[in-house]
């Protein structure tokens, strides 16, 4: 049996020889349409780029207050 259409959905380039390109988004797995998604694996709701994570709260430790 021979796999022929393998990649069904086209790599919006013009050499599809030059590299890998994500076909869905590497966090939610929806089908990447726009070519600048595909190149970086992320749609633009995902993009870590674009929503970079929270960063951590920053814990000091403090003194006792003086009564307590």
């Amino acid at each position: 049996m021979a796999h022929t259409d393998r990649n069904p959905q086209p790599t919006l380039i013009d050499n599809p020889g030059t590299g890998y390109r994500h076909r869905y988004c590497r966090r939610c797995g929806r089908p990447l349409t726009v070519l600048s998604s595909r190149l970086n694996g992320y749609g633009p709701a995902c993009d870590p780029n674009r929503h970079p994570a929270p960063t951590p709260p920053n814990e000091v430790d403090q003194d006792t207050l003086p009564g307590t």
